[in-house]
């Protein structure tokens, strides 16, 4: 028996995994895991999954039935769940509703950070429901004391509670809550909630509404949870370590899964501020209706990873698709003449099917796990002569931000783009070759010389003559695959408001002010009739108007000024420029009990900016009074300072700035009561500023 077949034989017989799965990767290995636009190049193209109906594994609320089957969180989503027991209580007045979220990992725990009914998010204190608040983010009462929810991981204990955190319920056994339950109901290796709601008519409260919980597991690092599915008897393929290589899973080293996945790369956040997260993170919920080999390329995809078989050592194998080191590159076997015993097959992708942008779905966590999309292209420059729009359409069922969703999606388009896809024979020696490796082909009929492919596929073929060979299929590597794109966080979600239709005045017939303005012919394009309109009035109106009354503010003894209101900053984007007014008043309150000093100043800072700089020109007026009797009441101060708000005004503002924001402060001293310890009364009132545009007596 050839060896890959002996390899399968015995696997097969000793696996839970799926004896079709394990014959076909281990007699012709061939990578898992493939992204689609990858596939398609290979020509081991599947159909992409754009199937958006619910299935009785995954997280939509589902009625009780015999088939429903628990999913599998891993990271963080929002979901639901299948009812799977309910009971009437308290004079058919309360409901207890158990719903299942997940089956209890291996590893990781299990946190409910928010909870939604229908499209209002719950507000608690302890397990009971105190307020709502809807998608507008307005807050209503009518649900207080009325809906309970407890949250369990792992059992029906009261130490298996992990929502609430604290206060009432945190540490109620949940045989507590559902009224049939009893010791043997101990609900083990689950994740469920117990909710209870009582009847309220008036407040819509009748029946089981749409739940939706934000849930958390701490394990969604890829290798991590690759590993927790593969092994798991329970809802996985049922592996043991002796049929993994779990350091390619698992390790520490950017070889490995977990590794590579754990990296930190850059990206730019909703405010446009450049954050930072690992490579790769599985956030999403699987299906135990699917097939294990389903679920696996469902991880596997979502973190850029191939997973194969090793026949040399008998061993599944995850290798991430990566750029290789220099050393990686030089230690590269290497294919020529000497061990290729077949001809060399060249493909590429005809003009009229190959890809030139990518459109993936995801569930986007910025809204609450709706389908969102994003779209990747390769550049006009970068297409063929003639080349039509063809786009490739599938879904990343285990990533929930559009940043990995877009990473992901650029890599897969620029690889499905090589020009070159191979396959060739080799002689016994091709068997130290695995999927994933980068090997070097050297042939002087195409004039390459170590040009690197990354293998696919491996095919053992035995020949008549009882020789064993190995059909290798291989894509062409480059490392500007891998290059990070600049990406940029999806906006926050915003509530959608019923736009208002403005309030429409009177309208007046053109001649009712015939006469009434007598160079209204001077304003051509801005009258109806004899009737000024509003475009028009701003040759009549000062402009940016700035002003404020600021509150009563005691002052701090001394000959310092300070503050006596929080600085008012204000946009003036447009502001039309010319000469401007800083006027300011304020009157001293305080015991006259000795002489005392007192000022004010008003300060405004214009911003000027443009696309690269800025520049802040400073405007300052100020009054003091020195040395004012014990029996001279404080008298009101004035001030009042013209300044040029221009280019050449500004004090060094740029030719191309512009007014961005202005900044007007007022402050003030006082001495009055430091002699007599009466300086509680010490402050300034009835202030007021004004920063106006003059528009008369310029010349």
């Amino acid at each position: 028996m050839a060896v890959f077949t002996a390899i399968a034989s015995a696997i097969v017989g000793s696996t839970l995994f799926g004896s079709a799965l394990l014959a076909t990767i281990a007699t012709s290995v061939i990578a898992g895991g493939l992204a689609y636009g990858t596939a398609r190049a290979l020509g081991v193209f599947k159909p992409p999954s754009m199937d958006t109906g619910p299935d009785p594994g995954s997280r939509v609320q589902l009625p009780p039935a015999t088939d429903n089957k628990l999913p599998v969180i891993y990271g963080n989503v929002f979901t639901s769940g299948p009812i799977f027991d309910a009971a009437i209580s308290n004079e058919n007045k309360t409901m207890t509703y158990c719903i299942a979220l997940s089956e209890e990992t291996q590893t990781g725990s299990f946190t409910c950070e928010e909870v939604f009914m229908n499209d209002v998010k719950l507000v608690f204190s302890g397990n009971t429901v105190v307020s709502h608040v809807d998608p507008n983010q307005s807050a209503d009462t009518t649900y207080n004391g009325n809906v309970r929810l407890n949250v369990y991981q792992g059992g029906s204990a009261g130490s298996d509670v992990v929502f609430p955190t604290s206060g009432t319920g945190s540490t109620t056994a949940a045989t507590s809550i559902v009224p049939h339950w009893g010791v043997n109901h101990t609900a083990n290796n689950m994740v469920y909630a117990v909710l209870q709601i009582d009847y309220d008519a008036e407040n819509g409260l009748t029946g089981l509404p749409q739940m939706t919980f934000k849930m958390k597991n701490t394990l969604n690092n890829p290798g991590d949870v690759l590993y927790d599915y593969i092994t798991s008897t329970r809802y996985g393929a049922a592996l043991s370590n002796a049929d993994l290589n779990v350091t390619s899973i698992t390790g520490s080293a950017n070889t490995s899964m977990k590794g590579y996945g754990a990296e930190s790369i850059s990206y730019r956040d909703q405010s446009n501020v450049s954050q930072t997260h690992s490579r790769y993170s599985i956030n999403g919920v699987l299906s135990t209706f699917d097939t294990c080999s389903t679920n696996i390329d469902k991880i596997c995809q979502a973190s850029g990873t191939f997973f194969t078989y090793d026949v040399k050592n008998g061993e599944f194998a995850a290798i991430p698709n990566r750029a290789l080191s220099s050393a990686e590159k030089a230690n590269c076997l290497v294919y020529n003449d000497d061990n290729i015993v077949s001809k060399i097959d060249i493909s590429s992708t005809e003009l009229y099917a190959l890809y030139n942008a990518v459109e993936v779905e995801f569930a986007d966590s910025t809204r609450k796990d709706q389908q969102n999309t994003v779209k990747v292209e390769t550049p006009p420059a970068d297409r063929n002569a003639n080349e039509p729009d063809n786009v490739l359409n599938y879904r990343l069922e285990m990533v929930n931000d559009n940043m990995r969703a877009e990473t992901l999606a650029n890599i897969d388009l620029n690889q499905s783009r090589v020009g070159t896809v191979i396959q060739f024979s080799a002689d016994y020696s091709g068997m130290q070759t695995d999927v994933g490796d980068v090997i070097k082909l050297t042939n002087s009929l195409y004039g390459w010389t170590d040009k690197l492919f990354r293998v696919m596929r491996c095919t053992e073929v035995s020949t008549p003559e009882g020789m064993v060979t190995v059909t290798i299929s291989a894509i062409e590597y480059s490392d500007d695959y891998y290059v990070q794109a600049d990406i940029q966080q999806t906006p926050a979600d915003l509530p959608i408001d019923i736009p208002k239709l403005p309030i429409i005045g009177p309208i007046y017939l053109p001649q009712i002010y015939q006469g009434t303005y007598g160079n209204v012919s001077a304003l051509p394009g801005s009258t109806f009739g004899n009737v000024i309109t509003n475009p028009a009035m701003k040759t009549f109106g000062a402009g940016t108007q700035l002003a404020d009354n600021p509150a009563f503010n005691a002052m701090v003894s001394g000959t310092t000024f300070n503050n006596v209101m929080t600085p008012e900053e204000y946009e003036i984007d447009g502001a039309d420029l010319g000469d401007y007014e800083l006027t300011a008043v304020g009157q001293l309150t305080g015991l006259v009990d000795a002489s005392y000093d007192f000022g004010l100043r008003a300060n405004v800072d214009v911003v000027w900016s443009n696309a690269t700089a800025t520049h802040t020109q400073s405007i300052t007026q100020s009054m003091q009074f020195i040395g004012l009797p014990d029996d001279a009441v404080a008298p009101p101060v004035s001030l009042a300072k013209k300044m040029n708000l221009t280019v050449a005004g500004s004090g060094g503002a740029a030719s191309d700035m512009t007014p961005a924001n202005a900044t007007v402060t007022l402050q003030g001293y006082s001495t009055i009561g430091e002699d007599t310890g009466n300086s509680f009364t010490r402050g300034m009132s009835n202030m007021g500023y004004q920063f106006l545009r003059v528009t008369k007596g310029e010349k």
